[in-house]
């Protein structure tokens, strides 16, 4: 009995103590790029279906307009619309200053009370430390802040080694982070040169079937399972768009009349002084006559985009349809050349994002397993603004207002009375193994001082027997004639 209680003692604080896990629900989110949801129809990932499988998943998201990588994550981050937060491309052209904005600090600032995820749950304190891995815009300040762990963009840093820094930030020591962002670029960055129906994006996607397993086994080698919930997703989908169909939007515009922002399929307009109205008319024409995009004033736009309420949407916006792309794609063409060492022939297939989200290949997918969530369980599709909700939740955090609904979370959480942990993981994990560890070491001492005590007095009843027999004899007999249960 003694030496399992110490064991079991022993086995406490070196969890505790060697990997320090956070007293507070731990969550990683895990982001690829350009996933679509159907890429699960290609049999190309076992293991992440075996997974998806296990625990609660939706067919796919519905996510925002523009569906580009920026705008999304950070809607994903924030529960808002584009129109809210402020990120509506991958860059835009500020008309105030006159310059184009790519990815930066200014990208990701146009309102300074925005709050992401990750600033939430740090400034909630009480030993709350968040992570990111390479997520869009995390590694910037929010509030004059940053959070405690922020990895930068780098292509180069291998997967393996992306996960096992992850694993590292959970079990520091010092500061044991309890949410954990992280981005892999692909199958985005190949889809773009090399099409989504490629060989290069199939291998990619055997990649990433076995980068998911081996986050799962690093869970399972540490004993994070019963602590770690994890949620698997994208930003937006792709679709195949041969060379061929490249249009040429610019033939209809006059040079030195306007600036321009954006990427296929979109093209951001922004007319000087005086050409607006001109600059509308002919490419209005030019749609009419071509029928491979549409034109929209910023009148135009639709409600249910979300995206026309923000001076950072364009004046005018061109939105190639399915299956065309605009000729910022040939301007990349010498890049894909180089880098690729691929040659480019009217039947090249292109990988294109951006569209309308009700374009079905254009939705990402969703899934999450962990101790909160229900396993086995299958949700209808919902909105990437309610995952803010959902990752509040899970983190115990207050909500705050914002775009998303929180029908969707009793879908897909356990209720708290179901939620529980295995007795092992309270034991060698949770602040109450702490409180169990500390009462059975205090049980152990008193069963050790009244064995002692016992010792003791079986020792001094000898000692007398041997001295005085009769005396302490009849003793105990007449102990036992007034009380015979004691004796």
């Amino acid at each position: 009995m003694l030496g399992m209680i110490r064991t079991a003692f022993l086995q406490y604080f070196f969890i505790s103590f060697v990997y320090c896990l956070s007293d507070h629900p731990i969550l990683i989110v895990v982001s690829y790029d350009a996933f679509r949801y159907n890429f699960f129809d290609t049999h190309h990932l076992p293991l992440t279906e075996q997974l998806r499988k296990h625990g609660t998943y939706a067919d796919y998201l519905i996510n925002v307009f523009p569906t580009k990588t920026f705008p999304n994550h950070h809607s994903i981050a924030t529960g808002l619309y584009p129109e809210k937060h402020g990120v509506v491309g991958n860059s835009f052209w500020d008309q105030k200053q006159n310059k184009l904005i790519n990815v930066s600090y200014e990208l990701y600032h146009y309102n300074e009370e925005i709050v992401p995820i990750w600033r939430y749950n740090e400034d909630m304190g009480r030993g709350r430390y968040s992570a990111s891995m390479m997520w869009p815009g995390a590694i910037y300040s929010y509030q004059n802040k940053n959070i405690t762990y922020a990895q930068h963009f780098n292509m180069s840093m291998d997967w393996y080694e992306r996960i096992d820094k992850v694993i590292s930030w959970i079990k520091n020591p010092d500061k044991p982070a309890n949410l954990i962002m992280v981005y892999f670029e692909e199958p985005d960055t190949h889809g773009h040169a090399f099409g989504p129906n490629s060989d290069v994006v199939e291998n990619l996607l055997v990649k990433l079937d076995k980068i998911t397993q081996y986050l799962e086994d690093q869970l399972q080698i540490h004993s994070l399972k019963s602590k770690v919930n994890v949620v698997h997703l994208s930003d937006h989908g792709l679709v195949p768009v041969l060379a061929s169909n490249i249009l040429n939007i610019t033939q209809y515009l006059e040079p030195g009349t306007y600036e321009r922002a954006g990427t296929s399929p979109l093209m951001d307009i922004i007319p000087k002084d005086g050409y607006e109205g001109q600059i509308y008319k002919n490419l209005k024409a030019a749609a009419e006559e071509n029928e491979n995009f549409d034109v929209y004033k910023k009148s135009e736009f639709l409600d249910r985009w979300h995206y026309k309420n923000n001076p950072r949407s364009p004046p005018i916006l061109v939105m190639a349809k399915v299956g065309f792309a605009l000729e910022d794609i040939t301007e990349n063409i010498p890049f894909y050349t180089s880098t690729y060492n691929i040659s480019v022939t009217d039947n090249w297939e292109f990988g294109v994002h951006g569209y309308d989200y009700i374009v079905s290949d254009m939705n990402p997918f969703f899934m999450a397993r962990g101790p909160k969530i229900k396993a086995n369980h299958k949700v209808p599709t919902f909105h990437t603004v309610d995952l803010f909700n959902l990752f509040c939740r899970i983190l115990e955090l207050p909500t705050v207002n914002n775009d998303g609904s929180l029908s969707i979370i009793d879908g897909i959480l356990l209720t708290e009375d179901s939620s529980t942990y295995t007795f092992s993981s309270v034991l060698l994990i949770t602040v109450g193994g702490v409180l169990l560890a500390l009462i059975l070491i205090s049980c152990a001492a008193l069963v050790t001082l009244l064995m002692i005590k016992r010792q003791q007095n079986i020792t001094t009843t000898a000692a007398l027997n041997k001295r005085f027999p009769q005396t302490f004899t009849h003793t105990i007999e007449a102990q036992h004639l007034l009380d015979p249960e004691e004796a």
